[in-house]
């Protein structure tokens, strides 16, 4: 499988010169099977660079699959200027959560950004065959990729994914931050249960459980791709539940799961290049007093490259 970031900011497209090292475009990554699968996670508005390479690659388009991690607009702003949907006979499959508005479709969401007052063109118009599948938790096959989802803890349903291919392995979180007692300003993990046990059982044991169950999704994963938007000053005491993780629980994670390498992405809006780059020393530092090899971490960029 191989890797191509091109979108990796959150919350806001912040292009300039403070940001043109690591890129301003929101979430979106390429990754491409051995045998030729395109399969695109998230649609910030890296998509819409995208969009148009794929176009310059080839006359005719693959199949395009369209994983989105949950529907906040930093991961679906670039759809409407994704050239391909534009283009006659070409075949695009959206996939992705929906929240709690059961009455909603999948593709009602993408409407909505398209609807008049926001954009000139309707959904509706567009002239590719447009598929939109509403996921969970799930196991499916694009080709000889295995795709596995898994939920993440941000504030709407947001979904993580593993896919797997030969024997090697890669995990994108999605927007994700640790699960934690909601009733304890002061919560750590092994911190005793509290009275609120009463109401809602074993608090303690829950939160453990759940992050359990994040570690043994990554686990042993060639390559995680983790949201890593805060710094551990910011969080948690100014950001928690606001649905991002920082970069030393991320190294927590790494260690724990045994993951071979990681990509911290989704960089604060607010975040200069000059700031990512402080950060990735303070990383690699850290990484090194934990005993994990510390080139085996990057900042994502736009335009990086991994093969996995």
């Amino acid at each position: 499988m191989k890797l191509k970031f091109w979108g990796v900011r959150g919350s806001i497209p912040v292009p300039g010169p403070a940001t043109a090292r690591y890129g301003g475009n929101t979430t979106c990554i390429e990754l491409q099977g051995e045998k030729g699968e395109l399969i695109i996670l998230d649609a910030g508005s890296g998509l819409r660079v995208l969009g148009s390479d794929l176009v310059q690659r080839s006359i005719t388009l693959p199949h395009i699959y369209l994983f989105i991690s949950h529907t906040h607009w930093d991961h679906i702003q670039g759809f409407p200027f994704f050239t391909p949907c534009y283009i006659p006979g070409t075949k695009i499959t959206i996939r992705g959560p929906l929240h709690f508005l059961e009455n909603k479709t999948l593709r009602d969401v993408f409407d909505m950004q398209m609807r008049y007052e926001f954009f000139p063109v309707s959904n509706q118009q567009l002239a590719a065959d447009i598929q939109y599948e509403a996921l969970t938790e799930t196991t499916l096959d694009i080709g000889d990729i295995t795709v596995r989802s898994q939920f993440s803890n941000h504030p709407v349903r947001c979904l993580g994914y593993r896919l797997e291919e030969n024997g090697r392995s890669v995990v994108y979180t999605g927007d994700h931050e640790p699960y934690y007692n909601l009733f304890d300003s002061d919560f750590n993990e092994d911190s005793a249960g509290s009275d609120d046990d009463l109401l809602f059982g074993n608090i303690t044991q829950t939160v453990h459980d759940a992050n359990d169950r994040f570690i043994d999704f990554i686990r042993s994963v060639d390559l995680l791709v983790v949201d890593s938007q805060y710094t551990p000053h910011e969080y948690p005491a100014l950001k928690r539940n606001w649905g991002h993780s920082s970069w030393d629980y991320c190294l927590e994670w790494m260690k724990r799961a045994e993951v071979d390498r990681m990509v911290l992405t989704h960089h604060d809006p607010m975040r200069s290049d000059d700031a990512v780059d402080e950060i990735s020393s303070k990383v690699h530092q850290h990484a090194q007093e934990k005993g994990i090899d510390p080139e085996k971490i990057m900042m994502a960029k736009e335009g990086l490259e991994i093969e996995v």
